[in-house]
């Protein structure tokens, strides 16, 4: 499995391409190995993604306030539009992300270099330790399931797969 920065190049520009296709459906949130391994963390990741694809495709209003023509002949060419409360007020509307950073980098440094993936896994701990499910699963519904996944391994002949594997076969089991 590979989470790096390659992984998350492909990912952003394969639900990108796939978008802009026009298809209805993104597919793929969370999983690695071509599917054989589903991620947390790599979901939160790619729901930031697919949030960020979609206000693209859903196009920009264009008009004199967006465009700040009033601000551009009040400040002029020589001016400084960061320093103006309009470019403070709208300095968001195009980037909400909730985990990639944003900071310069001193104030990214100074906060110890988080990475994405990290940022994530965070976010996932807090999630699973805040969210109240309607209708948990019990410990013996849960175990049921787990077997009725390991008869059909055992059946497809695919068990062997799991050797030497199996602190990664379910869910990653330290976020719970």
């Amino acid at each position: 499995m590979c989470n790096d920065v390659q992984a998350g190049a492909e990912r952003a520009l394969n639900r990108l391409m796939t978008a802009l296709a026009g298809a209805s459906v993104l597919f793929g949130q969370g999983m690695l190995e071509t599917g054989l391994t589903f991620d947390i963390p790599t979901l939160l990741v790619d729901d930031e993604i697919i949030d960020y694809v979609l206000r693209m495709l859903a196009g920009f209003k264009v008009d004199a306030t967006t465009l700040s023509t009033d601000l551009i002949k009040q400040v002029g060419p020589f001016g400084t539009y960061l320093a103006e409360m309009d470019t403070f007020e709208h300095i968001g509307d195009l980037s909400t992300y909730k985990l990639m950073n944003r900071q310069n980098y001193d104030m990214w440094t100074g906060a110890g270099k988080p990475d994405l993936y990290g940022q994530a896994r965070e976010r996932a701990k807090e999630i699973l330790a805040t969210h109240k499910q309607k209708n948990p699963l019990s410990p013996a519904q849960v175990k049921a399931i787990r077997d009725i996944l390991v008869d059909a391994e055992g059946e497809l002949g695919v068990a062997d797969f799991w050797k030497g594997k199996e602190d990664k076969r379910f869910i990653d089991n330290d976020l719970y």
